[in-house]
């Protein structure tokens, strides 16, 4: 089960780009799928900024099956209200290998 961090905040910080929000731990192919949401490019080698509002990228990454499983704020600077989420993603179990299953090992 791969866990995800999401904060961004809830008020504004200026006119051009109102929101960020950082999203750490994204896999290649989610971050593919959320090509389509204005990026402000990478802050470190896991964590991608999205100039959006939190509640949208809160909602794609719902429809990408993550569940937010804890919130908490932030207390970054409190005149921008930052919150925290933590996400969680659940990955069907592979198919075992049918020569492992039956326990033998061939030489």
């Amino acid at each position: 089960m791969p866990y995800i961090l999401v904060r961004g905040n809830l008020a504004s910080y200026g006119h051009k780009y109102p929101w960020r929000v950082l999203v750490s731990g994204l896999k290649a192919t989610d971050i593919e799928q959320l090509s389509r949401f204005s990026s402000g490019g990478y802050c470190d080698d896991s964590t991608i900024v999205y100039l959006q509002h939190p509640c949208v990228i809160l909602t794609a990454l719902e429809v990408l099956g993550y569940k937010v499983v804890a919130s908490s704020s932030t207390s970054v600077k409190q005149d921008y209200n930052e919150y925290m989420w933590t996400m969680r993603k659940e990955f069907s179990e592979p198919e075992p290998d049918p020569v492992m299953k039956a326990g033998t090992v061939q030489n």
